[in-house]
């Protein structure tokens, strides 16, 4: 009876060079011009490799198999399917790259899965997934962090099971808890809030959104805030912010010290100065408005425009005209 005795060969063949190699740096090699297949610590290698521990690597192509805690390869370029039982640490990857505890890289291109951590030194290109989170420097593609993602920029789609951050994200943000970074653009959902420097684009937060800057259109179950905001903007309870252009909406009230546009308060609206169409049950503008206030009580030191509601109130009328029911107006520039 025959028996084949290649697969044995080959398998005591790699537990060999597996126990001896590291200790050596060497490897078992049946191939050609390093064309094959490679049992142990192959410098620089393609086809099929099988390793224990990675350590000072050249330039792998092909199939990459390793079972051991990885050793630095600071110059080490990985090209092709490469699956770590534990992990991977290379200056470059390009292709599939799966580890089970963690997988780091100067530069990472293609798609990389790690089942607890990943980290891209200074950029990954194309699919990242950390089981726990994944950190580094530039991300561009789909980047999924099983509790957070953080990095210094973020293009593409990134999701984070509690959280997303970064100094600059661009593209679609999805947070558990929230997002923020110094310069939001795209579409951006956190469960509590998303907060910036810089926003832009469309802002969904279960709280709240804020920022220093927002263009676009913000929402937030509490409220949007913000020192400048131009575009639409709606609060469960209210929205404010230094200078509002565009539309303000707040279920119990919306304020600025400037508004160009509409603001509408379901109780108060408030502004230092308005230039557009105010409503709100009790309606102030303090100095100048220039436009329509609607509500149950309009009020405002000078206005050019209309006033529509149960008392209003016009500072710069004469004095048997400041206060009439239904309808004020003046519409003269003094």
């Amino acid at each position: 009876m025959k028996r084949n005795v290649f697969p044995i060969t080959v398998i005591m063949a790699f537990l060999a060079t597996a126990i001896v190699g590291p200790a050596f740096g060497g490897s078992l090699d049946l191939a050609y011009k390093n064309n094959g297949i490679s049992f142990g610590n192959s410098k620089t290698f393609t086809g099929l490799r099988l390793n224990l521990t990675d350590r000072d690597i050249i330039e792998i192509n092909g199939v990459n198999l390793t079972f051991g805690k990885p050793g630095q390869s600071p110059a080490g370029r990985v090209n092709g399917l490469s699956v770590a039982l534990v992990g991977m640490d290379v200056a470059e990857s390009n292709g599939v790259n799966l580890a089970t505890i963690g997988l780091s890289g100067e530069h990472l291109r293609g798609i990389h899965v790690a089942l607890i951590g990943l980290a891209a030194g200074e950029r990954l290109t194309g699919i990242g997934v950390g089981g726990i989170g994944m950190g580094g420097g530039d991300f561009k593609g789909l980047m999924v962090g099983g509790i957070g993602l953080g990095g210094g920029s973020v293009q593409g789609i990134a999701i984070g099971g509690i959280g997303v951050g970064s100094e600059t994200i661009r593209g679609l943000g999805v947070g558990g808890i929230g997002i923020g970074g110094e310069t939001v653009k795209g579409v951006m959902i956190g469960g509590i809030g998303v907060g910036g420097e810089i926003i832009e684009g469309i802002m969904v937060g279960g709280i709240g959104v804020g920022g220093e800057r927002i263009t676009g259109a913000g929402v937030g179950l509490i409220g949007v805030g913000g020192e400048d905001l131009k575009g639409f903007f709606a609060g469960g309870i209210g929205a404010g912010g230094e200078t509002i252009t565009g539309m303000g909406l707040g279920l119990v009230g919306v304020g600025a010290e400037e508004l160009r546009g509409i603001g509408i308060g379901g109780v108060l609206a408030d502004f230092d100065m308005a230039k557009g169409w105010t409503t709100g049950a009790y309606n102030r503008v303090k100095y100048d408005m220039v436009g329509l206030q609607i509500g149950i009580v309009n009020l405002t030191r000078h206005l050019k425009g209309v006033q529509i509601g149960l008392i209003n109130y016009v500072g710069n009328n004469p004095k048997f005209l400041k206060v009439l029911p239904i309808v004020n107006m003046h519409l003269s520039g003094d």
